[in-house]
């Protein structure tokens, strides 16, 4: 691949680049779902194997744009949001294989696309943010449309999609988005029982670890933005029921004796998903901070789902304008 960035400025402000093209903006998402138990704990690899082939030009957009983000170069991040932008990406076609895999890439691809846009949006032109604004806002609206079924399980699944609409409002000042993004989190916090679990992701067999982590990624970043675009406490919202959650999964990580003993299954190892980079936020604002410590140093963590490297991200908490 030829030499994509030049000069880049040495303060990290608006870099000076020369960009490669944008791929062509995917109007249409094909993805399928690859669990082959009703619990959706079991992975069926072919399936799996040929999930990643579909969905490969976007995640490979987003691992790319979040990079730049990460290395400063607003300017590259904010010029393939635009190509994007420009053709529609993600608002044709959600193509159901076998489930409702392909309106979850269009999720998770917003929940990255509109944290960089938080990251680099001083580096986009007026033009560009003309035209990049108005895409994250319809993707945001058709993505909490997904929910309007009232039969969906309103899971992991619902979080991830909360995350990608309140990043949206606060990156183009959408009060509406944001209150609702505020309503998934607080949804997220209503499903947080009393000892930490929740119940839905409990049922999901030897991954319940898993997607309690899981889950518990978007609520984290939720709340780090909440806080700082409203200078409201999100992290200690209904009595602290995230920091029960959190401490469950750190519980986990270390021994999943607890989620072994409610599903009478062995659990999926947490070491090395880039999800468990939550702690990187949390662990500021954590009532015990010097828990998360050997979890933090298991890092660090990037996650273009999440906006890039989330080690990176946290350490310059505030310097990067959102």
């Amino acid at each position: 691949m030829k030499r994509a960035l030049l000069l880049l400025a040495l303060t990290g402000s608006a870099a000076l680049a020369e960009c490669p093209p944008a791929p062509p903006a995917m109007r249409d998402i094909k993805a399928q779902g690859y669990y082959s138990d009703a619990k959706g704990s079991i992975v069926d690899e072919d399936k799996h194997r040929q999930n990643l082939e579909m969905t490969k030009p976007l995640n490979d957009y987003l691992k790319r744009i979040s990079e730049w983000s990460d290395q400063g170069n607003g300017v590259c991040a904010a010029a393939w949001l635009d190509a994007w932008a420009a053709g529609g990406a993600m608002l044709g076609e959600m193509v159901h294989v076998n489930n409702d895999q392909s309106d979850y890439m269009r999720q998770w691809e917003l929940d990255g696309a509109a944290i960089v846009y938080l990251k680099v949006k001083d580096a986009a032109t007026p033009e560009q943010r003309a035209r990049i604004e108005p895409w994250l806002a319809e993707i945001a609206r058709r993505n909490l449309d997904y929910w309007g079924n009232p039969k969906k399980h309103r899971n992991n699944h619902y979080y991830w999609t909360g995350i990608g609409v309140l990043a949206t409002g606060a990156a183009i000042g959408d009060k509406g988005l944001i209150e609702q993004g505020r309503a998934v989190y607080l949804k997220g916090l209503g499903d947080i029982q009393d000892d930490g679990t929740l119940p839905m992701e409990m049922a999901r067999g030897e991954k319940a670890l898993h997607y309690h982590n899981y889950a518990l990624a978007p609520l984290v970043m939720m709340a780090e933005i909440g806080t700082r675009l409203t200078g409201e406490d999100w992290y200690g919202w209904r009595g602290g029921r995230l920091d029960r959650l959190a401490e469950v999964v750190l519980a986990g990580w270390r021994d999943p004796a607890l989620f072994v003993k409610a599903t009478g299954l062995a659990q999926e190892k947490l070491a090395g998903h880039t999800d468990v980079g939550w702690v990187e936020f949390y662990r500021r604002r954590a009532p015990h901070p010097e828990r998360f410590d050997d979890l933090h140093q298991a890092g660090p963590y990037a996650e273009p789902r999440l906006g890039g490297n989330l080690t990176l991200m946290a350490d310059k908490s505030g310097s990067s304008g959102w």
